[in-house]
């Protein structure tokens, strides 16, 4: 949490340095061309973009799909510790608060690949060293011996939090869900305390948060209602702090009779608009993917708006932190397509844009 007094952080330079960053995203126009590529010829566009350096590191071990997917995802972890390393004071303490997303999901990253018996190359190759948790901390707790070695490590870390009752529930069978819900909660409730909304920027980041949990919550809550779980099991896994969707609400939510009731109690939500045809879609079909995917487009629209409103301030620097993971995403999705025979029609759909 932050200390008054301290020093506010290079702003101006900051945004000066993003906005240079952002000028090298790839355009709307770029992606009906990648859709008509193949993959040899996506890694040969990607080697003249900004992940030529990680292209041409990659290119003598990898290639196809696992080429594009390793050199984005380097490149993404790159360019966020770059992020990291030019901030200075509050504005670098809200930065690294918002990056340790990665630090929680390379951790999600470890001891799911533990549990599935995935090697410890397999698993290094997916971590994503893009928050605070340096690449060679992370490659050391790949290659402790336990789990519970890997969670002591963690505890230990200054500066880093994990749920008093993750030990217990990792020693569980069958509790790498109930674990991974855990680290979400953690991570939600260390951000909230790190931004204090003293001003109009960082009372408009702290409402994108908010939205933020209110998706993480709406997506846990269809999940969970659909799969048949109970409101005492179901409730568990809401994380406080949510914008319109307080968990005294999603309770009520998750006490519907069905799965189709709560499907249409959704249309009382003021973003109903941004999920109907996925709603319709899920009615039809039961698949959730059309209401995550809609969600995912409504979340990349809303850091889009307030990212103009005040130039010299956190929110463009967070705006081109969510930009650069959604074309990270668009890219590997366009390339997973294409290894999977999808029709290009069908991958752009999925893209967020």
């Amino acid at each position: 949490m932050f200390k008054l007094g301290r020093n506010k952080g290079n702003y101006p330079y900051a945004t000066a340095r993003v906005k240079g960053k952002k000028s090298h995203l790839l355009t709307q126009d770029n992606y009906p061309k990648l859709l008509m590529m193949d993959l040899n010829e996506i890694s040969r566009f990607m080697g003249e973009t900004q992940y030529k350096t990680e292209m041409a590191e990659l290119a003598s071990r990898y290639d196809g799909v696992n080429l594009i997917e390793l050199g984005t995802s380097r490149n993404l972890a790159r360019t966020y510790r770059d992020i990291i390393g030019f901030t200075t004071g509050e504005l670098r303490d809200i930065v690294v608060a918002y990056l340790r997303r990665w630090d929680y999901q390379n951790i999600k990253t470890i001891l799911r690949g533990r549990s599935s018996g995935a090697s410890l190359e397999e698993i290094q190759e997916d971590l994503v060293p893009a928050g605070d948790l340096s690449e060679e901390y992370l490659i050391s707790l790949v290659g402790m011996e336990t789990t519970a070695d890997v969670i002591d490590a963690l505890r230990r870390k200054q500066g880093f939090v994990l749920p008093d009752d993750l030990p217990a529930l990792a020693e569980q069978e069958n509790s790498l869900p109930s674990v991974e819900d855990s680290l979400d909660k953690a991570y939600y409730t260390q951000l909230l305390k790190t931004v204090q909304p003293r001003g109009k920027p960082e009372k408009l980041f702290l409402s994108y948060i908010k939205r933020e949990i209110d998706i993480v919550n709406l997506r846990t809550l269809l999940k969970l209602k659909q799969a048949g779980l109970p409101l005492e099991r179901i409730r568990t896994y809401f994380i406080e702090g949510g914008h319109e969707l307080k968990v005294k609400e999603l309770e009520r939510m998750a006490s519907t009779d069905s799965f189709e009731a709560l499907l249409d109690d959704l249309s009382k939500l003021s973003f109903y608009e941004e999920i109907r045809e996925g709603v319709e879609t899920a009615k039809q079909t039961g698949s959730l993917s059309g209401i995550m995917l809609n969600l995912k487009k409504w979340q990349a629209r809303q850091s889009e708006r307030f990212s103009n409103i005040y130039p010299l301030s956190v929110l463009p620097v967070i705006d081109y932190i969510i930009r650069k993971n959604d074309e990270v995403n668009n890219i590997r999705m366009i390339a997973r397509g294409k290894a999977a025979g999808m029709d290009p029609d069908t991958i752009n759909k999925l893209l967020v844009m």
